[in-house]
């Protein structure tokens, strides 16, 4: 089960630092009036989307950046999600900034769990879940919303949007490098 447990860590860190770099590779193409404009009327810009995100990592992960502790409660008692989701005044590079704390903490988080923190208990809001829980419930919710400001950011910028993946057409050409960088030395 350890080496279950160790695949799975190893895994999910990989995972979210690859999710947190297409968040970052959307963002780096908001242009600065771009950060507060939602698609739609009571839909959530940028800026709203990377509030909520910072929010969340800080209340739900920053009590265990230096590795589990019994008693951890996943929600922090002085977070106003609230207010996560109102349209501020906060420009790009304040924005930026607190995108780059949160990821911090929850990965930070992320790199200090061992496997057999995964079956240890972790409450938010009051309600036990395990470790392995909590962090699924939150690799399914950031990813959610980082692809939400992939969609955003795409749609903002039109034409001028810089993929983050395999461009259109280009799916031989990237299979056809990725084999050959797989091919053994001296195979024909």
């Amino acid at each position: 089960m350890t080496a279950v447990a160790e695949l799975y860590l190893s895994d999910v860190r990989g995972r979210m630092r690859g999710v947190k770099v297409l968040g970052d590779g959307a963002l780096a193409q908001l242009g600065a009036t771009d950060w507060h404009t939602p698609l739609a009327s009571g839909g959530n810009s940028a800026a709203v989307l990377v509030q909520h995100l910072a929010g969340n990592m800080h209340s739900r992960w920053a009590g265990l950046r230096g590795g589990y502790s019994a008693g951890t409660e996943g929600e922090s008692a002085v977070r106003n999600r609230d207010a996560e989701f109102e349209e501020g005044e906060l420009n790009g590079a304040t924005l930026l900034r607190r995108w780059e704390e949160g990821w911090q903490v929850f990965l930070d988080a992320l790199d200090h769990l061992t496997p057999g923190d995964l079956t240890r208990p972790l409450t938010i809001r009051g309600e036990v879940h395990t470790v392995l829980e909590a962090v699924q419930r939150q690799v399914a919710h950031y990813s959610g919303h980082v692809y939400q400001l992939i969609l955003l950011v795409k749609t903002l910028r039109g034409p001028a949007w810089q993929t983050l993946s395999i461009p259109r057409g280009g799916s031989a050409a990237y299979n056809s490098a990725l084999l050959s960088e797989t091919a053994e030395p001296g195979a024909t």
